[in-house]
């Protein structure tokens, strides 16, 4: 074979080679070029002489190279065999904890008196006291507020069901602590002193509505911080009813309490840091166990210090104070929550009305349908200028009764208190004020309010605000509303300066 032939064959040999690392491309590559040389009878008496260093260069690097080849491979199984072994381990290791920390973890029912079934059931687990058990606020709420309708008991495992009753309740934190009538045959659990590292393994335990008790896997992903307190955030499932139980690190060490799940994202669980529940478990255990009502008056206390909390934010807004045509009016409550504003306009109306609407940060859970520490407000700026007075101030009449919010009343509620009066407000504005309070009947000293004020201008533009508060004290609801009526102003040259 010709020479140009023979360097053709090698460089179509060097380029159909399969391999695609780059050591095995070199070995092709340095094979291919000894085999061509060999061949070349050309080169034959250079090979004995001043070349044969080349060609035993060349010879030790092929072997290096094939050494380092099967080194590479060598690498490529082990790294396999030491994921396939992590997984295991991981496997094992979850399994290890789940059987450990099983005959802690309990079944939280609340049930109707009279064995007429279960309204709800949670999780929760055994800590400081083997008669002691740790759950979630929300999950016992009946028991608390319509006791003598409702029972609460514990089921652990391979025992029979036990009463419990609550003796202490964190409601910013969304915890509970139970005393059960006998001790578990089950060991403590401990907490963890530290927060997780973020992106380090942890498990969630607890018992998912009718399905076994489970372990989810996931990892911790830093903290979400809310109005009340600072929450773990959770990369694993907590699905409904393994609320209350414990989200542990590897070695079983109780890192927070399941409390909930997102509702935007998947696979999002959020979980109360153990320093909390160290925290209530050590208050619990220095103070005598409380009656229920005891225990009622106490969780009063803690949303109205909440309500005092809610106060201090309203300075925090971005834009405490904004322009409704010619009136200012208190706008954002909170940094968290942006006023919305909307306006709307019939033909048939002769009027338009533009509505902003605020909120202050998420309240407290007080049961079903009842918040603590919430605050809703609303101005309502009414334009007609083709309105006469009389026109206009029945069109504020109007809005001020579909404002009223205590029409209706509950059954499990006392009536509303309502009075009315004129009052001045710091920019010289008189403004006529409704006010109405309604007690919170499971909880002392705390009350429903419902304010709507207007100020007493003539012109076509008028302004009605209206709030709701709930869940707050007396002192405190006269604060959120001073701050409210400090913020209202006027521009009597308003519709002077229209172009």
């Amino acid at each position: 074979m010709s020479l140009p032939c023979q360097i053709m064959v090698w460089v179509m040999q060097m380029l159909a080679t399969g391999s695609t690392t780059p050591c095995s491309r070199a070995q092709s590559v340095i094979t291919s070029l000894l085999t061509l040389l060999s061949q070349l009878t050309f080169f034959t008496d250079l090979k004995n002489s001043m070349f044969n260093p080349l060609f035993a260069a060349s010879r030790y690097l092929q072997q290096r190279l094939n050494v380092r080849f099967k080194l590479f491979k060598l690498s490529i199984a082990l790294l396999g065999f030491l994921g396939a072994n992590l997984a295991s381990a991981q496997a094992n290791n979850a399994e290890t904890l789940f059987k450990r920390i099983r005959p802690s973890v309990v079944v939280v029912r609340t049930e109707v008196s009279g064995n007429l079934g279960v309204t709800s059931s949670a999780s929760g687990f055994l800590a400081h006291r083997k008669d002691w058990v740790v759950t979630n606020y929300h999950a016992v709420t009946e028991a608390i507020y319509d006791a003598k309708a409702h029972n609460l008991t514990v089921q652990a495992a391979n025992e029979l069901k036990k009463t419990a009753r609550v003796i202490a309740v964190d409601v910013l934190n969304d915890l509970a602590i139970l005393q059960l009538n006998s001790a578990v045959d089950a060991p403590l659990l401990e907490l963890r002193e530290t927060l997780p590292a973020k992106g380090e393994n942890g498990f969630s335990v607890g018992k998912p509505g009718s399905f076994e008790y489970s372990i989810v896997n996931g990892s911790f992903n830093g903290m979400h911080d809310e109005p009340s307190s600072p929450l773990i955030v959770f990369s694993g499932a907590i699905n409904s009813g393994m609320s209350g139980g414990p989200t542990i690190d590897a070695r079983g060490q109780v890192i927070g309490v399941n409390v909930a799940t997102s509702t935007e994202h998947q696979l999002i669980g959020l979980v109360i840091p153990s320093s909390a529940v160290g925290a209530l478990l050590k208050q619990t255990a220095q103070q005598n166990t409380p009656d229920n009502a005891q225990l009622r008056a106490d969780i009063s206390k803690q949303f109205a210090k909440f309500g005092r909390q809610q106060l201090h934010r309203l300075d925090s807004g971005l834009n405490n104070v904004r322009r409704l045509g010619p009136f200012n009016v208190r706008a954002d409550l909170t940094n968290q929550y942006v006023c919305s504003t909307e306006r709307q306009a019939k033909t048939q109306w002769r009027y338009s009305v533009v509505q902003q609407t605020c909120e202050s940060a998420n309240g407290l859970y007080v049961m079903d349908e009842k918040q603590a520490g919430r605050i809703v407000s609303g101005s309502f700026l009414l334009q007609g200028p083709d309105l006469n007075d009389l026109q206009m101030a029945n069109l504020v009449e109007r809005r001020l009764y579909s404002l009223s919010g205590a029409s209706k009343v509950p059954d499990d509620s006392t009536l509303w208190q309502c009075s009315e009066q004129r009052v001045k407000v710091p920019w010289g504005l008189t403004v006529q004020l409704h006010a109405c309070r309604r007690a919170m009947t499971k909880l002392p000293n705390l009350n429903e309010y419902r304010f709507r004020y207007t100020p007493l201008v003539r012109g076509p533009n008028a302004l009605v605000v209206a709030m709701g508060l709930d869940g707050f004290d007396d002192e405190t609801a006269k604060a959120i509303l001073r701050k409210s009526l400090s913020s209202l102003a006027f521009d009597a040259d308003f519709e002077k300066a229209k172009p």
